[in-house]
Protein backbone atom coordinates (compact mmCIF):
# COMPACT_ATOMS: atom_id res chain seq x y z
CA UNK A 1 0.00 0.00 0.00
CA UNK A 2 2.78 2.35 0.55
CA UNK A 3 2.81 1.98 -3.16
CA UNK A 4 0.20 3.69 -3.80
CA UNK A 5 0.26 5.80 -0.84
CA UNK A 6 2.92 8.11 -2.28
CA UNK A 7 1.12 8.06 -5.77
CA UNK A 8 -1.94 9.10 -4.41
CA UNK A 9 0.32 11.93 -2.61
CA UNK A 10 1.88 13.09 -5.25
CA UNK A 11 -1.34 13.67 -7.28
CA UNK A 12 -2.74 15.30 -4.48
CA UNK A 13 0.08 17.66 -4.90
CA UNK A 14 -0.36 18.79 -8.13
CA UNK A 15 -4.27 19.07 -7.65
CA UNK A 16 -3.44 21.51 -4.78
CA UNK A 17 -1.19 23.51 -6.74
CA UNK A 18 -3.63 23.25 -9.57
CA UNK A 19 -6.56 24.45 -7.21
CA UNK A 20 -4.57 27.44 -5.91
CA UNK A 21 -3.52 28.71 -9.65
CA UNK A 22 -6.63 28.20 -11.31
CA UNK A 23 -8.96 29.14 -7.95
CA UNK A 24 -10.70 26.77 -8.04
CA UNK A 25 -11.61 24.22 -5.88
CA UNK A 26 -9.94 20.75 -4.40
CA UNK A 27 -12.77 18.63 -5.56
CA UNK A 28 -12.40 20.55 -9.00
CA UNK A 29 -8.82 20.39 -9.22
CA UNK A 30 -8.82 16.51 -7.91
CA UNK A 31 -11.22 15.53 -11.31
CA UNK A 32 -9.17 18.12 -14.08
CA UNK A 33 -5.45 16.77 -12.82
CA UNK A 34 -5.36 13.16 -11.19
CA UNK A 35 -6.68 9.39 -12.74
CA UNK A 36 -7.79 8.68 -9.22
CA UNK A 37 -11.16 7.81 -10.55
CA UNK A 38 -9.52 5.45 -12.94
CA UNK A 39 -7.33 4.11 -10.50
CA UNK A 40 -9.85 3.53 -8.16
CA UNK A 41 -11.67 1.86 -11.12
CA UNK A 42 -14.47 4.07 -11.60
CA UNK A 43 -13.90 5.10 -14.62
CA UNK A 44 -16.83 3.24 -16.35
CA UNK A 45 -20.75 5.25 -16.18
CA UNK A 46 -21.45 2.96 -13.28
CA UNK A 47 -18.63 4.10 -11.22
CA UNK A 48 -19.85 7.56 -11.23
CA UNK A 49 -22.07 7.51 -7.91
CA UNK A 50 -19.20 6.34 -5.93
CA UNK A 51 -16.84 8.91 -7.57
CA UNK A 52 -19.54 12.03 -7.40
CA UNK A 53 -19.50 11.08 -3.67
CA UNK A 54 -15.33 10.83 -3.13
CA UNK A 55 -14.95 14.48 -5.00
CA UNK A 56 -18.08 15.75 -2.34
CA UNK A 57 -15.69 13.92 0.79
CA UNK A 58 -12.45 16.24 -0.79
CA UNK A 59 -14.98 19.10 -0.84
CA UNK A 60 -16.46 18.75 2.38
CA UNK A 61 -12.94 17.38 4.03
CA UNK A 62 -10.83 20.74 6.00
CA UNK A 63 -8.61 18.86 7.23
CA UNK A 64 -4.29 18.12 6.46
CA UNK A 65 -3.02 16.50 3.46
CA UNK A 66 -2.70 13.22 5.54
CA UNK A 67 -6.31 13.51 6.17
CA UNK A 68 -6.86 13.66 2.30
CA UNK A 69 -4.40 11.11 1.38
CA UNK A 70 -6.42 8.60 3.96
CA UNK A 71 -9.19 9.41 2.04
CA UNK A 72 -8.09 8.07 -0.96
CA UNK A 73 -6.41 5.38 0.82
CA UNK A 74 -10.13 4.19 1.98
CA UNK A 75 -11.67 4.53 -1.33
CA UNK A 76 -8.70 2.45 -2.92
CA UNK A 77 -8.88 -0.19 -0.58
CA UNK A 78 -13.09 -0.16 -0.63
CA UNK A 79 -12.23 -0.88 -4.78
CA UNK A 80 -15.09 -0.22 -7.29
CA UNK A 81 -15.84 -3.54 -9.71
CA UNK A 82 -12.16 -4.85 -11.27
CA UNK A 83 -11.57 -4.09 -15.19
CA UNK A 84 -12.40 -7.55 -16.55
CA UNK A 85 -9.58 -9.21 -17.78
CA UNK A 86 -9.19 -9.96 -21.32
CA UNK A 87 -7.04 -12.09 -24.14
CA UNK A 88 -5.20 -8.66 -24.92
CA UNK A 89 -3.02 -8.68 -21.54
CA UNK A 90 -1.86 -5.15 -20.83
CA UNK A 91 -3.77 -3.76 -24.58
CA UNK A 92 -7.22 -2.62 -24.52
CA UNK A 93 -9.29 -0.62 -26.88
CA UNK A 94 -12.31 1.81 -27.21
CA UNK A 95 -14.62 0.60 -30.22
CA UNK A 96 -13.78 2.86 -33.43
CA UNK A 97 -15.32 6.71 -33.59
CA UNK A 98 -17.25 8.39 -36.64
CA UNK A 99 -13.74 8.35 -38.37
CA UNK A 100 -12.99 4.59 -38.03
CA UNK A 101 -10.21 4.81 -35.57
CA UNK A 102 -9.98 1.99 -32.52
CA UNK A 103 -8.23 3.72 -29.76
CA UNK A 104 -5.81 1.97 -28.18
CA UNK A 105 -4.72 1.56 -24.37
CA UNK A 106 -1.79 -0.03 -22.51
CA UNK A 107 -2.05 -0.90 -18.78
CA UNK A 108 -0.09 -3.42 -17.13
CA UNK A 109 -1.09 -5.21 -14.09
CA UNK A 110 -0.93 -3.86 -10.93
CA UNK A 111 1.85 -6.58 -9.40
CA UNK A 112 3.41 -7.79 -12.57
CA UNK A 113 6.34 -10.75 -12.61
CA UNK A 114 8.37 -8.97 -15.26
CA UNK A 115 8.30 -5.91 -17.20
CA UNK A 116 5.48 -5.86 -19.60
CA UNK A 117 7.78 -4.54 -22.16
CA UNK A 118 11.18 -6.41 -21.87
CA UNK A 119 12.31 -7.93 -24.95
CA UNK A 120 11.51 -11.57 -23.46
CA UNK A 121 8.35 -10.86 -23.62
CA UNK A 122 7.93 -9.11 -27.05
CA UNK A 123 6.26 -13.06 -28.52
CA UNK A 124 3.73 -12.48 -25.65
CA UNK A 125 2.63 -8.58 -26.18
CA UNK A 126 2.92 -9.09 -29.94
CA UNK A 127 0.39 -12.15 -29.16
CA UNK A 128 -2.15 -10.17 -27.61
CA UNK A 129 -1.85 -7.19 -30.34
CA UNK A 130 -2.46 -9.93 -32.74
CA UNK A 131 -6.11 -11.37 -30.44
CA UNK A 132 -7.18 -7.79 -29.97
CA UNK A 133 -6.94 -7.03 -33.89
CA UNK A 134 -8.53 -9.84 -34.21
CA UNK A 135 -11.56 -9.43 -31.92
CA UNK A 136 -11.49 -5.52 -33.56
CA UNK A 137 -12.17 -7.33 -37.02
CA UNK A 138 -14.99 -9.73 -36.17
CA UNK A 139 -16.71 -7.14 -33.72
CA UNK A 140 -16.13 -4.14 -35.32
CA UNK A 141 -16.26 -4.22 -38.97
CA UNK A 142 -15.89 -1.18 -40.09
CA UNK A 143 -12.69 -0.07 -38.37
CA UNK A 144 -9.87 1.50 -40.30
CA UNK A 145 -6.99 2.18 -38.34
CA UNK A 146 -5.67 2.14 -35.20
CA UNK A 147 -4.69 5.06 -32.93
CA UNK A 148 -2.66 5.37 -29.42
CA UNK A 149 -2.02 8.60 -27.32
CA UNK A 150 0.71 8.23 -24.80
CA UNK A 151 4.03 8.92 -23.18
CA UNK A 152 4.95 5.51 -24.35
CA UNK A 153 5.89 6.74 -27.42
CA UNK A 154 8.97 8.14 -26.16
CA UNK A 155 10.02 4.14 -25.22
CA UNK A 156 11.63 2.60 -28.05
CA UNK A 157 10.67 -0.77 -26.06
CA UNK A 158 7.30 0.19 -26.58
CA UNK A 159 7.49 1.16 -30.05
CA UNK A 160 9.26 -2.13 -31.51
CA UNK A 161 5.79 -3.86 -30.85
CA UNK A 162 4.22 -1.87 -33.71
CA UNK A 163 4.75 -1.66 -37.25
CA UNK A 164 6.78 0.36 -38.91
CA UNK A 165 4.04 2.58 -40.28
CA UNK A 166 2.87 2.95 -36.92
CA UNK A 167 6.32 3.60 -35.89
CA UNK A 168 7.00 6.25 -38.36
CA UNK A 169 3.72 8.39 -37.35
CA UNK A 170 4.19 9.44 -33.86
CA UNK A 171 4.52 12.82 -33.43
CA UNK A 172 3.26 15.42 -30.78
CA UNK A 173 -0.83 15.26 -30.53
CA UNK A 174 -3.09 18.00 -32.48
CA UNK A 175 -5.41 18.12 -28.96
CA UNK A 176 -4.49 19.30 -25.67
CA UNK A 177 -3.73 16.58 -23.66
CA UNK A 178 -5.93 15.93 -20.24
CA UNK A 179 -4.66 14.30 -16.68
CA UNK A 180 -7.34 12.22 -15.97
CA UNK A 181 -5.97 9.14 -17.49
CA UNK A 182 -2.63 7.53 -17.39
CA UNK A 183 -1.71 8.91 -20.66
CA UNK A 184 0.63 11.37 -18.87
CA UNK A 185 0.09 10.17 -15.07
CA UNK A 186 1.67 6.65 -16.18
CA UNK A 187 5.40 7.96 -16.63
CA UNK A 188 5.73 8.47 -12.78
CA UNK A 189 5.36 4.69 -11.81
CA UNK A 190 7.85 1.89 -13.12
CA UNK A 191 6.72 -1.39 -13.99
CA UNK A 192 6.23 -2.61 -10.72
CA UNK A 193 3.61 0.31 -10.59
CA UNK A 194 6.02 1.86 -7.67
CA UNK A 195 7.13 5.60 -8.01
CA UNK A 196 10.19 6.19 -9.77
CA UNK A 197 12.14 8.42 -7.71
CA UNK A 198 13.81 10.78 -10.37
CA UNK A 199 10.54 11.38 -11.83
CA UNK A 200 8.82 12.29 -8.68
CA UNK A 201 11.31 14.71 -7.72
CA UNK A 202 11.04 16.27 -11.19
CA UNK A 203 7.82 16.40 -10.92
CA UNK A 204 7.67 18.58 -7.62
CA UNK A 205 10.77 20.83 -8.63
CA UNK A 206 8.58 21.61 -11.57
CA UNK A 207 4.85 22.49 -9.59
CA UNK A 208 5.75 26.26 -8.84
CA UNK A 209 6.39 26.39 -12.85
CA UNK A 210 2.71 25.20 -13.80
CA UNK A 211 0.40 27.05 -16.20
CA UNK A 212 -3.05 26.27 -14.99
CA UNK A 213 -3.72 26.73 -18.38
CA UNK A 214 -1.43 24.20 -19.37
CA UNK A 215 -0.88 21.92 -16.04
CA UNK A 216 0.34 18.97 -18.14
CA UNK A 217 3.43 20.78 -19.40
CA UNK A 218 5.20 20.37 -16.01
CA UNK A 219 5.32 15.95 -16.77
CA UNK A 220 8.90 15.67 -18.32
CA UNK A 221 7.33 13.58 -21.15
CA UNK A 222 4.75 14.83 -23.05
CA UNK A 223 2.39 12.49 -24.02
CA UNK A 224 2.87 11.68 -27.92
CA UNK A 225 0.22 10.00 -30.97
CA UNK A 226 0.55 7.60 -33.25
CA UNK A 227 -1.57 6.21 -36.04
CA UNK A 228 -1.84 3.92 -39.01
CA UNK A 229 -4.36 1.12 -40.88
CA UNK A 230 -5.40 -1.35 -39.25
CA UNK A 231 -4.07 -3.38 -42.01
CA UNK A 232 -0.69 -2.73 -41.47
CA UNK A 233 -1.19 -4.04 -37.93
CA UNK A 234 -2.60 -7.43 -39.93
CA UNK A 235 0.15 -7.65 -42.17
CA UNK A 236 3.13 -7.10 -39.18
CA UNK A 237 1.58 -8.97 -36.48
CA UNK A 238 2.38 -13.39 -36.13
CA UNK A 239 -0.65 -15.31 -37.28
CA UNK A 240 -1.57 -17.47 -33.98
CA UNK A 241 -0.66 -21.39 -35.08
Amino acid sequence: MRTMQDYFSLQLAVAARYAGLAGVPLDVAVARCTNLRRRFNLAAPDGEPRWAAFLADIRAARGSDQDLLLLCMQRFEAGGAPPRSTPFGPFSFDPPGPDGAVRLHFMPSEQPAVSPLARAAIDDRLGELRALVDAVRRKHGGAVSVRGHSWLYHRPAYLRLFPPAYRRSVRSPAVAPHLAGSSVWGQVLDWRQQVKPAMRDALISRLPEMDAGAPWRIFPLQPLTAECSIGEFDAWLPRSQ
